[in-house]
């Protein structure tokens, strides 16, 4: 098989990521779209020994499981790519994909996965949305989302399913408001431009919205009108900032944050605990299902209410504050300072002093305590891990093993990066006893995930 070589393949199954699988020649493709049960053809543009990735070119014929597509955009978002699959195929081939990473990349060939929690909601469950401003030609910026597989390609939203509509005619009104002041927009590869992105909040539980403007200065003409016009669409709107961000990194991150309507901060409610957000806040974009993964976190850790809890990878102290509820002590170690400084704040809001954070690199903290080199060193009862999709390094594993807790609860969003982590905590004494996969993003290929493991008495 040639690089760049059309082919027709059946795919046979989806892979982590939302990839589609099919065999040419003994070896796997991996092809950018795609649904079990598809006849298609693709254009290799990788090709290994073993494995070769690919283009959708056409679909030829189409999967009798193929259903029509909710939204107009389907063609050219990344974002639901598995929206014309029906909602319980999407929820089987996920809890397929956690069993096989276990099994393949975990060398796990007996673990019990739990069926899979479905979202409350299919659609409208998302809290949060970012869009990207991206310069045209001829004509006014583009506001909107990223073509599939580009950075550098956005096309104008008209439609999302995934969000509110309140969000949806927030961006309408700034797509419009933008052309008419003739915004100019921040190019990705070129770095010149002012407007970037638009980030807007809308919370499930207690129906606040925050709208974010992230622009490299203030040179936007009309700002304060544009402030002032979203604030007025609803008395949801509770505040509108702008960020500035001056970096090259194309991300979705304020490095100074200007309130132009309101406080700056909303409020939502999860399990009974209120925490607060801002612009660079992180909070699961799910807010109905989060709650389920987090009562699904406090029950794997099967408390007492006397232990102490370690939170390590802990952000604005979401999890930490909720174990603090039902745990003598919870102690969250986070590496962002402002987050650190919500959590203490969250923990002020909801009278819960047993709650303390540690300001550091998980692996530095842990390592800083077991030399006796920073105060306040732990001997937790429960370690509770929540990392970042890259999973955990293995001093953090090896640290929390050598701290001996009597289980460790992993939250996941990425089956992979669990699979590989949760070996080396077996290999350590911490032999994987459960876990339960949870969608929190319908129509996405993304899976999170609760794993209880169990120390070992040798």
């Amino acid at each position: 098989m040639k690089v760049r070589e059309p082919l027709t393949l059946e795919v046979a199954d989806l892979a982590i990521g939302g990839k589609a699988l099919g065999r040419d020649d003994g070896r796997v493709v991996f092809v950018d779209r795609g649904l079990p049960g598809d006849r298609i053809t693709a254009r290799v543009i990788k090709s290994k020994k073993s494995f070769a990735e690919a283009k959708l070119v056409s679909i030829d014929t189409p999967s009798p499981e193929r259903i029509a597509a909710r939204c107009v955009h389907v063609n050219q978002c990344g974002g639901c790519r598995m929206q014309e699959l029906p909602y319980e195929r999407q929820l089987f081939h996920k809890h397929k994909q956690v069993g096989e990473a276990l099994r393949h990349l975990g060398g796990i060939a007996e673990a019990i996965v739990h069926p899979i929690v479905p979202a409350p909601s299919a659609w409208n469950y998302r809290n949060k949305m970012e869009f990207s401003f991206m310069p045209q030609a001829n004509g006014p910026a583009v506001l909107g989302l990223h073509e599939r597989g580009t950075f550098d390609k956005v096309f104008a939203v008209r439609e999302c399913h995934l969000t509110t509509p309140l969000v949806v005619e927030i961006l309408k009104l700034t797509q419009a408001f933008a052309a008419e002041h003739r915004w100019p927009a921040y190019h990705p590869s070129r770095h010149e431009g002012v407007a970037r992105f638009l980030m807007v909040r809308h919370l499930e539980h207690t129906d606040a919205c925050a709208v974010h403007l992230i622009a490299t200065s203030r040179e936007l003409h009309g700002l304060e009108d544009w402030a002032r016009a979203v604030r007025a669409i609803s008395p949801t709107v509770q505040t509108v900032t702008l960020g500035i961000n001056t970096t090259r990194s194309n991300v979705a991150f304020m490095e100074q944050e200007h309130v132009l309507e309101g406080s700056g901060v909303i409020t939502e409610r999860l399990l009974g605990l209120d925490f607060e957000v801002v612009g660079n806040a992180f909070l699961q974009t799910n807010s109905a299902q989060a709650e389920q993964l987090y009562s699904a976190a406090i029950a794997a850790a099967r408390l007492a209410g006397d232990e102490q809890v370690l939170d390590l990878y802990c952000g604005a102290g979401t999890l930490t504050l909720l174990f603090a509820r039902v745990a003598r002590e919870a102690i969250g170690v986070e590496n962002v300072a402002p987050a650190i400084e919500r959590a203490e704040r969250n923990a002020r809001i909801n009278h819960l002093p047993n709650a303390r954070f540690v300001c550091g690199d998980s692996r530095a903290v842990l390592r800083q305590w077991a030399r006796g080199e920073r105060e306040g060193a732990v001997k937790p009862d429960v370690v509770v891990v929540d990392p970042p999709r890259a999973g955990l390094h293995p001093r953090v594993v090896a640290r929390v093993a050598e701290l001996r807790p009597r289980r460790v609860v992993y939250v996941s969003c990425n089956p992979a990066t669990m699979a590989r982590d949760l070996k080396d905590f077996a290999a350590l004494g911490f032999p994987l006893a459960e876990v339960t996969p949870y969608d929190m993003f319908p129509h996405t290929p993304h899976i999170e995930c609760v794993a209880r493991l169990e120390r070992t008495e040798s």
